[in-house]
Protein backbone atom coordinates (compact mmCIF):
# COMPACT_ATOMS: atom_id res chain seq x y z
CA UNK A 1 0.00 0.00 0.00
CA UNK A 2 1.54 3.56 -0.99
CA UNK A 3 1.18 5.44 1.92
CA UNK A 4 1.74 8.99 0.37
CA UNK A 5 -1.02 8.51 -1.65
CA UNK A 6 -3.15 7.73 1.13
CA UNK A 7 -2.17 10.77 3.39
CA UNK A 8 -2.73 12.89 -0.22
CA UNK A 9 -5.87 11.50 -0.39
CA UNK A 10 -6.76 11.84 3.23
CA UNK A 11 -5.76 15.78 2.89
CA UNK A 12 -7.92 16.22 -0.35
CA UNK A 13 -10.99 14.89 1.54
CA UNK A 14 -10.99 17.52 4.34
CA UNK A 15 -10.01 20.54 2.51
CA UNK A 16 -11.74 23.23 0.65
CA UNK A 17 -12.72 22.36 -2.63
CA UNK A 18 -10.37 23.91 -5.67
CA UNK A 19 -12.96 23.59 -8.34
CA UNK A 20 -15.29 26.86 -8.78
CA UNK A 21 -18.65 26.01 -7.28
CA UNK A 22 -21.08 27.28 -10.17
CA UNK A 23 -23.85 27.05 -10.25
CA UNK A 24 -24.28 26.79 -6.93
CA UNK A 25 -21.99 29.86 -6.39
CA UNK A 26 -22.75 32.29 -9.31
CA UNK A 27 -19.94 33.52 -11.03
CA UNK A 28 -19.15 37.09 -13.12
CA UNK A 29 -18.03 37.35 -16.29
CA UNK A 30 -15.00 38.24 -17.70
CA UNK A 31 -14.51 41.97 -18.65
CA UNK A 32 -16.18 42.65 -22.22
CA UNK A 33 -17.36 39.17 -22.71
CA UNK A 34 -20.01 38.93 -25.62
CA UNK A 35 -23.30 36.99 -23.83
CA UNK A 36 -26.58 37.56 -24.13
CA UNK A 37 -28.10 39.82 -26.75
CA UNK A 38 -30.32 42.82 -25.15
CA UNK A 39 -32.44 44.77 -28.17
CA UNK A 40 -33.68 47.88 -27.55
CA UNK A 41 -36.31 48.75 -30.05
CA UNK A 42 -37.20 52.07 -28.68
CA UNK A 43 -34.07 53.60 -30.54
CA UNK A 44 -34.12 50.83 -33.52
CA UNK A 45 -34.80 53.23 -37.01
CA UNK A 46 -35.61 49.59 -38.56
CA UNK A 47 -32.49 50.17 -41.14
CA UNK A 48 -31.97 46.59 -41.71
CA UNK A 49 -28.30 47.15 -41.31
CA UNK A 50 -27.55 44.10 -38.49
CA UNK A 51 -29.58 41.60 -41.39
CA UNK A 52 -27.16 42.45 -44.15
CA UNK A 53 -23.72 42.23 -41.84
CA UNK A 54 -24.84 39.33 -40.06
CA UNK A 55 -22.25 36.70 -40.64
CA UNK A 56 -24.49 33.76 -39.37
CA UNK A 57 -27.83 34.77 -40.76
CA UNK A 58 -29.13 34.79 -37.04
CA UNK A 59 -31.16 38.29 -37.75
CA UNK A 60 -34.43 38.19 -38.92
CA UNK A 61 -36.57 41.10 -39.26
CA UNK A 62 -40.63 41.42 -40.43
CA UNK A 63 -42.12 44.28 -41.79
CA UNK A 64 -46.14 44.44 -41.03
CA UNK A 65 -48.06 47.03 -42.58
CA UNK A 66 -50.66 48.25 -40.11
CA UNK A 67 -54.25 49.34 -41.39
CA UNK A 68 -55.61 52.91 -41.47
CA UNK A 69 -52.29 54.60 -42.23
CA UNK A 70 -51.05 53.69 -38.56
CA UNK A 71 -47.40 53.16 -39.63
CA UNK A 72 -45.16 49.70 -40.18
CA UNK A 73 -44.38 47.34 -36.87
CA UNK A 74 -40.74 46.18 -37.27
CA UNK A 75 -40.21 43.05 -35.58
CA UNK A 76 -36.68 42.10 -35.26
CA UNK A 77 -35.75 38.77 -34.04
CA UNK A 78 -32.08 37.03 -32.66
CA UNK A 79 -31.31 33.71 -33.12
CA UNK A 80 -28.84 32.82 -30.02
CA UNK A 81 -28.40 29.50 -31.75
CA UNK A 82 -27.20 30.94 -34.98
CA UNK A 83 -25.26 34.03 -33.34
CA UNK A 84 -21.76 33.65 -33.30
CA UNK A 85 -21.50 36.53 -31.31
CA UNK A 86 -18.89 38.81 -33.21
CA UNK A 87 -21.07 42.00 -32.43
CA UNK A 88 -20.31 42.68 -35.86
CA UNK A 89 -24.04 44.38 -35.87
CA UNK A 90 -23.63 46.08 -32.49
CA UNK A 91 -20.67 47.73 -34.39
CA UNK A 92 -22.75 48.18 -37.12
CA UNK A 93 -25.66 49.62 -35.67
CA UNK A 94 -25.58 53.90 -35.32
CA UNK A 95 -28.55 53.83 -33.21
CA UNK A 96 -26.77 51.45 -30.67
CA UNK A 97 -30.34 50.01 -30.20
CA UNK A 98 -28.37 46.03 -30.02
CA UNK A 99 -26.22 45.70 -26.95
CA UNK A 100 -24.03 41.95 -25.51
CA UNK A 101 -24.39 41.99 -21.63
CA UNK A 102 -22.39 39.46 -19.72
CA UNK A 103 -25.16 37.11 -19.15
CA UNK A 104 -23.53 33.67 -20.41
CA UNK A 105 -26.59 31.37 -18.46
CA UNK A 106 -27.74 30.12 -21.85
CA UNK A 107 -28.86 26.53 -21.50
CA UNK A 108 -32.22 25.94 -23.42
CA UNK A 109 -33.90 23.10 -23.69
CA UNK A 110 -36.38 24.83 -26.29
CA UNK A 111 -35.28 27.26 -29.26
CA UNK A 112 -38.10 29.86 -27.79
CA UNK A 113 -35.81 30.27 -25.10
CA UNK A 114 -33.11 31.49 -27.51
CA UNK A 115 -34.96 33.86 -29.07
CA UNK A 116 -34.33 37.43 -28.22
CA UNK A 117 -37.16 39.34 -30.11
CA UNK A 118 -38.14 43.34 -29.94
CA UNK A 119 -41.44 45.51 -32.05
CA UNK A 120 -41.48 48.55 -32.42
CA UNK A 121 -44.34 50.93 -34.36
CA UNK A 122 -42.49 52.88 -37.36
CA UNK A 123 -44.94 55.98 -38.08
CA UNK A 124 -45.88 56.36 -41.91
CA UNK A 125 -44.02 58.59 -43.75
CA UNK A 126 -45.00 62.17 -44.35
CA UNK A 127 -44.44 64.02 -48.30
CA UNK A 128 -43.14 67.32 -47.79
CA UNK A 129 -45.37 69.80 -49.03
CA UNK A 130 -44.49 71.39 -52.62
CA UNK A 131 -43.36 75.38 -51.96
CA UNK A 132 -46.28 77.84 -53.35
CA UNK A 133 -45.07 79.05 -56.38
CA UNK A 134 -44.36 82.71 -56.87
CA UNK A 135 -46.72 84.95 -58.65
CA UNK A 136 -45.65 85.78 -62.06
CA UNK A 137 -45.61 89.44 -61.55
CA UNK A 138 -43.36 89.19 -58.98
CA UNK A 139 -41.33 86.22 -60.85
CA UNK A 140 -40.62 88.74 -63.07
CA UNK A 141 -39.82 92.21 -61.06
CA UNK A 142 -38.16 90.53 -58.72
CA UNK A 143 -34.59 90.30 -59.31
CA UNK A 144 -33.01 86.16 -59.52
CA UNK A 145 -32.06 85.73 -56.28
CA UNK A 146 -28.52 83.69 -55.44
CA UNK A 147 -28.66 80.29 -55.34
CA UNK A 148 -29.70 79.48 -51.42
CA UNK A 149 -28.37 76.53 -48.93
CA UNK A 150 -30.68 73.84 -48.90
CA UNK A 151 -32.93 73.56 -45.63
CA UNK A 152 -32.98 69.89 -43.14
CA UNK A 153 -36.74 68.66 -44.32
CA UNK A 154 -39.73 67.94 -41.92
CA UNK A 155 -39.05 64.18 -42.39
CA UNK A 156 -35.84 64.16 -40.70
CA UNK A 157 -35.24 62.18 -44.38
CA UNK A 158 -31.45 64.10 -46.28
CA UNK A 159 -31.20 66.64 -47.93
CA UNK A 160 -27.95 66.94 -50.80
CA UNK A 161 -26.13 70.29 -51.27
CA UNK A 162 -25.40 70.10 -55.02
CA UNK A 163 -22.62 72.91 -54.58
CA UNK A 164 -20.57 70.90 -52.53
CA UNK A 165 -21.41 67.08 -53.46
CA UNK A 166 -18.48 65.94 -55.49
CA UNK A 167 -20.71 62.72 -56.44
CA UNK A 168 -18.33 60.34 -55.00
CA UNK A 169 -20.96 57.47 -54.54
CA UNK A 170 -19.95 57.04 -50.73
CA UNK A 171 -23.21 57.39 -49.37
CA UNK A 172 -24.96 55.12 -51.84
CA UNK A 173 -22.49 53.01 -51.19
CA UNK A 174 -23.08 53.06 -47.59
CA UNK A 175 -27.09 53.72 -47.53
CA UNK A 176 -28.30 50.23 -45.88
CA UNK A 177 -31.86 50.64 -47.04
CA UNK A 178 -30.75 51.54 -50.67
CA UNK A 179 -32.43 54.31 -50.63
CA UNK A 180 -29.40 56.50 -52.76
CA UNK A 181 -28.84 56.45 -56.46
CA UNK A 182 -25.64 58.93 -57.37
CA UNK A 183 -24.36 58.84 -61.36
CA UNK A 184 -20.95 60.57 -61.14
CA UNK A 185 -20.98 61.35 -64.73
CA UNK A 186 -24.40 62.96 -65.00
CA UNK A 187 -23.75 64.25 -61.51
CA UNK A 188 -27.41 63.39 -60.35
CA UNK A 189 -28.26 62.80 -56.51
CA UNK A 190 -31.55 60.51 -55.84
CA UNK A 191 -33.29 59.68 -52.85
CA UNK A 192 -36.16 57.01 -53.00
CA UNK A 193 -38.01 58.37 -50.06
CA UNK A 194 -40.07 54.98 -49.94
CA UNK A 195 -37.03 53.14 -49.04
CA UNK A 196 -35.19 55.98 -46.91
CA UNK A 197 -35.15 55.26 -43.05
CA UNK A 198 -33.75 58.18 -41.88
CA UNK A 199 -30.76 56.39 -40.54
CA UNK A 200 -28.53 59.37 -40.87
CA UNK A 201 -25.56 57.02 -42.00
CA UNK A 202 -24.99 58.94 -45.66
CA UNK A 203 -24.48 62.11 -43.62
CA UNK A 204 -21.70 60.15 -41.71
CA UNK A 205 -20.31 58.89 -44.77
CA UNK A 206 -20.43 62.17 -46.60
CA UNK A 207 -16.75 63.38 -46.83
CA UNK A 208 -17.59 66.98 -47.71
CA UNK A 209 -20.19 67.24 -45.13
CA UNK A 210 -23.03 68.70 -48.11
CA UNK A 211 -25.89 65.90 -46.77
CA UNK A 212 -28.06 67.85 -43.94
CA UNK A 213 -30.30 65.80 -42.04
Amino acid sequence: MDLPFVKEALHQLFSKSSCAMYPVVPSEAAPNYRGRIVYHPDRCLGCGMCERVCSGNAITRTVEHLPDDQGDKITLTFNLGSCTFCATCADFCSSHSIEFTGDYHMVATKEEDLLVSGSFIKAPRKKPAAPAAPAKAEACAAAEPAAEAPKPREDGKPVNDPAKCVYCTLCARKCPAGALTVDRAAKTWTLDEDKCVACGTCAEACPKNCIIM
